[in-house]
């Protein structure tokens, strides 16, 4: 006989109060938790709802506007439109139809994409730059399709003036992954624009403004619908700060059109304040191919031609001054008492020590330091470098090095822009290391006419030559004569290093400036004359052991009321007197009276080429 258990009564009545309790229970603590999220912690959960649909987009400000010294306009922005992409919501799937709508290869947009998302996958990142209108038209029909596709008005540089300008101005493009982890408290996103060389680089900051953020419904597909709560917690962009250069567009213009097949540099320069009026590094680039996507011929020219045009020859290559540093030679000599103003020293043809040290010109006989830099007197200033019997002593390298970086050489100038070269300006360290089975003073004399182990930039030249023309003022070389507030027009001046003074008598100024003077009424550098417009000026003619000579010239004008001193370099070109010196006449010439009354000497400047040889590049 089989028995079955029953429940009774009673006991399924206590299993459905427990099973009641236990319902209940649940029901009530969800009634609870719904009535805490819907009184409660409403404000919490309301604005996590909507943060589900709204998306915050990033306003890019206007970048400042760049303008020469007499109010030309060089560089401004147009508006272009671009194509971002929202990772998480894109699906990688739809780039075909992507690169069919905007026209473009579907493996170069695929290549884009990858090296995008290769840096965030949950940031949005710009796809497309310079989207032109009807592709961005199609986009925009066919976006119910494409969720995570967005859309952003940007901006790129635009050039003017007659000038490029190209290592003065630098270029924008967009911040590398390096720079960018280091920069993002500062604001900066992916695909944001950044000033890589020149001013852009410089005044980054204030030409770039501030960011604006603006609030923005999307629906489901990620499409805007509208503003949100319009507008009110958007945070409107601030416009970059406007800079007026001490550039002059037109002498930059005739200058970079002088150094057209040429290599080497130029520098002019206001000798009672340092503004920079010209600054040429030859060859250059169009600052414009940046803009964009580069096409494959400007990477080409840009980053494999051995000239390297994005090298600035102006303030970092560094060369051989040659004569033009028979000024400072002679300064020195009468600073230090190794000469004086009446001291005649003989020339026969060179200066022998252990070797035959040729002079300049021949034979010169008795000569003093005046008609020494007229003539460029190569035994003379080999004397005043190492000639024991002057004076009682010989100029030893210490103090001539001393000396060197007093008058700027050997140093970095204090401009405003992010590469430049020291030069070479040897010490005894310097010669021990370069010649360990010993030297003697044979192997420095070279150093008295600017030959050897020595080099000095173009932009060094031109502040060194408005030091002798203002009479021992180191003025500081800058590149900026206002900052514009676009918002209120307010206008400020930037505030520089002072200028440093070179403790030479007032005498001795005036005797190396009278040289200076003669070379150019009598001397090696007469073909330089102008016409109404006197000036002083050096030759030089710095000795290239790899092939041609370089063309090396320093001058100032008016000679009788300096305004402005210029320092050129044009590699592998010959004698400074004949390539050199025209160009920096004709620099002088154009700022003094606004335009050049030689125009066969311009076409001849223009002919003319560097040599073959490309020789090094220094720094």
């Amino acid at each position: 006989m089989k028995y079955v258990a029953t429940a009774t009564r009673d006991e399924v009545r206590l299993r459905y109060r427990i099973f009641a309790v236990i319902v209940l229970s649940l029901l009530g603590v969800l009634a609870l938790r719904l009535g805490q999220m819907q009184l409660l912690d409403r404000e919490k959960y309301v604005v996590e709802a909507e943060g589900n649909a709204i998306q915050t987009n990033i306003v890019r400000p206007a970048r400042g506007y760049i303008y020469d010294r007499n109010g030309v306009l060089l560089v401004d922005n147009e508006t272009t439109l671009a194509i971002d992409v929202a990772p998480r919501q894109f699906d990688r799937g739809n780039l075909p139809l992507v690169a069919q709508l905007i026209g473009v290869p579907l493996a170069e947009l695929e290549a884009d994409y990858e090296e995008n998302l290769s840096r965030s996958r949950y940031q949005t990142f710009t796809l497309r730059t310079n989207v032109p209108f009807a592709a961005f038209a199609r986009l925009r029909e066919n976006q119910y399709r494409l969720p995570g596709i967005g859309f952003e008005e940007s901006q790129q540089r635009r050039y003017h003036g007659q000038a490029r300008l190209a290592h003065v101005l630098g270029y924008v493009r967009e911040i590398p992954e390096d720079e960018l982890a280091r920069r993002e408290e500062e604001g900066y996103r992916l695909g944001d624009q950044v000033g890589r060389t020149g001013i852009e680089r410089e005044y980054e900051t204030i030409l770039r403004g501030r960011v604006g953020r603006e609030n923005v419904l999307v629906n489901v597909h990620g499409m805007e619908v509208q503003a949100y709560e319009g507008g009110a917690y958007d945070t409107p962009p601030e416009s970059g700060v406007g800079l007026y250069l001490t550039i002059d567009d037109r002498v930059q213009a005739l200058a970079e059109s002088l150094f057209v097949n040429k290599r080497g540099g130029a520098v002019m320069i206001d000798v009672t304040n340092g503004e920079v009026i010209s600054l040429v590094s030859a060859p250059d680039y169009d600052p414009s191919g940046f803009r964009g996507r580069m096409s494959q011929a400007f990477v080409d020219y840009t980053q494999r031609n051995p000239d390297q045009p994005l090298f600035n020859r102006a303030t970092q290559s560094y060369q051989p001054p040659g004569s033009t540093f028979k000024p400072f030679m002679a300064l020195v000599g009468l600073q230090e008492g190794l000469i004086t103003e009446e001291t005649t020293l003989y020339c026969g043809g060179g200066y022998f020590l252990g070797r035959l040290y040729r002079c300049h010109g021949g034979s010169h006989g008795n000569i003093a330091v005046r008609d020494a830099i007229r003539v460029s007197c190569n035994t003379f200033f080999f004397r005043v470098m190492n000639d024991h019997l002057l004076g009682g002593r010989r100029l030893d390298l210490r103090t001539w090095g001393n000396w060197a970086h007093r008058f700027g050489f050997g140093v970095l100038s204090p401009i405003d822009l992010p590469d430049q070269s020291r030069g070479l300006i040897p010490d005894s360290a310097y010669y021990d290391r370069a010649y360990p089975q010993g030297w003697t003073s044979g192997y420095t004399v070279n150093l008295g006419i600017g030959q050897g182990n020595m080099g000095v930039t173009p932009l060094q030249l031109a502040r060194y030559t408005a030091a002798v023309a203002n009479r021992g003022t180191l003025v500081t070389p800058h590149l900026i004569r206002e900052q514009v507030n676009p918002e209120t027009g307010e206008r400020r001046r930037p505030v520089y290093p002072r200028a440093t003074t070179i403790p030479i008598d007032a005498r001795h100024w005036v005797t190396v400036q009278g040289g200076m003077e003669d070379v150019v009424t009598a001397g090696t550098g007469r073909g330089s004359r102008i016409e109404g417009i006197t000036m002083a000026g050096k030759t030089g003619t710095a000795e290239n052991p790899r092939g041609d000579d370089h063309a090396v010239f320093i001058a100032y004008a008016p000679a009788d009321h300096p305004r402005v001193a210029v320092g050129v370099i044009v590699e592998n070109a010959g004698f400074g007197a004949t390539t050199a010196a025209p160009i920096a006449s004709l620099m002088i010439e154009q700022f003094l009276r606004g335009h050049v009354e030689r125009p066969d000497l311009v076409q001849t400047v223009r002919a003319r080429r560097s040599g073959v040889d490309r020789g090094r590049v220094p720094g």
